[in-house]
């Protein structure tokens, strides 16, 4: 039928699993998330997954944790930090616990992000910063835009130096099915503000032959980055008839409570080949060279709150992957990347992923090598 015709693989689009790299011993672990609240406060409860974050006594765990919101608070003008902010900041201390320390916490509207380290990789942070960027109505509407997060971390051990520039956004992107466009541009608007912002120590400003300072068009702050992590409500939507999408949905589930594992993942393709993401990427339209884990949770957009209903208005949306983590990096493992179909409270479900990250650069520690010196001068005498 016409549905079908129209799902076949157009593009080179099917999600295959990232093969897993060898690490070495001190690779860092970070864990991030994504949740838009909808203006709603969620229990503690449904934020419990943070939990399975914690390094635990095996020290198995995570050494960064990236927690982004969108619709936190409505976007009026406020003259005090909104009671949701405080309580999503308050939950995530809770639920990781005394060994975590905010390193970055920035509010942009609605959009809040949250970047914590835990105390043993803590003398590793070199630097961190924070930038954001708007994409509402006229570009300073709060409503879309992002909040990027520059970290440089390095660690000396053993006479060798290992060191990771990083960039961490997460953001809300332009809503409705038709505005591919618009998410794309908000995209290249994103990462040409943040490239402009990022500070001289972390990103050497690019120049012109005649020295003067080069447009940014976010392209050199990507290509510089060791590891870029892209999360958020990025908005993007799946093209095709409601009836068809919910159906295939009825049937994965089926499937899979029968372990018809293969045919599940037959009509999970059928739909991520029509979802605009992954259409974007494959066409180069934006998030140049950026990756994503497998997707094996379904649509987490749009809910009735409080059940597990898609959308009964009377606008009845077609369900969608609208909350993502995207990256770019040489060097990374996807152990886990996941939704949390238990957290009801909004319209949206909340998505996490887990990742290992090599180190970007090693080399010889100078310092060693000057106490290498002293050494031989000390033997002279």
């Amino acid at each position: 039928n016409d549905v079908d015709e129209i799902t076949k693989d157009e593009t080179n689009i099917d999600q295959k699993p990232i093969e897993l790299e060898k690490m070495e011993d001190d690779c860092l672990t970070i864990s991030v998330v994504t949740w838009n609240l909808a203006e709603a406060s969620f229990s503690e409860k449904e934020a419990s997954f943070f939990k399975k974050f914690r390094k635990g006594d095996s020290k198995i765990g995570s050494d960064l944790v990236l927690i982004g919101a969108q619709e936190c608070e409505d976007i009026k003008p406020r003259r005090a930090e909104g009671h949701r902010s405080r309580h999503l900041r308050r939950v995530g201390i809770q639920m990781l616990g005394k060994d975590y320390v905010p390193l970055a916490i920035h509010s942009l509207g609605g959009i809040q992000m949250a970047l914590y380290c835990h105390r043993d990789v803590l003398g590793d942070v070199e630097m961190v910063n924070i930038a954001d960027v708007t994409c509402g109505v006229g570009n300073v509407f709060h409503n879309k835009g992002a909040i990027g997060v520059y970290l440089k971390m390095k660690r000396q051990k053993n006479g060798v130096a290992k060191s990771s520039r990083m960039l961490f956004a997460t953001g809300h992107l332009a809503a409705h099915v038709k505005n591919v466009d618009a998410r794309n541009d908000d995209f290249k608007r994103i990462i040409s503000g943040l490239e402009a912002q990022a500070p001289a120590r972390f990103l050497r400003p690019k120049k012109n032959p005649d020295g003067s300072p080069s447009e940014c068009d976010g392209s050199y702050l990507l290509k510089s980055m060791d590891h870029v992590f892209f999360a958020g409500d990025l908005n993007y939507r799946v093209d095709l008839p409601r009836e068809y999408v919910e159906r295939c949905i009825v049937d994965i589930k089926d499937n899979r409570s029968c372990e018809r594992l293969e045919e599940a993942d037959d009509l999970m393709n059928k739909l991520l080949r029509r979802d605009q993401l992954l259409q974007t990427i494959a066409s180069g339209r934006a998030f140049p060279q950026f990756s994503e884990g497998k997707i094996t949770f379904l649509p987490t957009f749009k809910f009735d709150k409080g059940t597990q209903n898609y959308d009964t208005s009377h606008k009845q949306r077609v369900p969608a992957w609208t909350d993502r983590i995207l990256f770019r990096s040489s060097k990374v493992n996807v152990l886990e990347y996941q939704s949390v179909p238990a957290a009801t409270h909004s319209d949206h479900r909340p998505v996490f992923g887990t990742y290992q990250l090599g180190w970007g650069v090693t080399t010889k520690d100078s310092s060693r090598s000057r106490g290498g010196k002293r050494g031989r001068r000390n033997r002279k005498k």
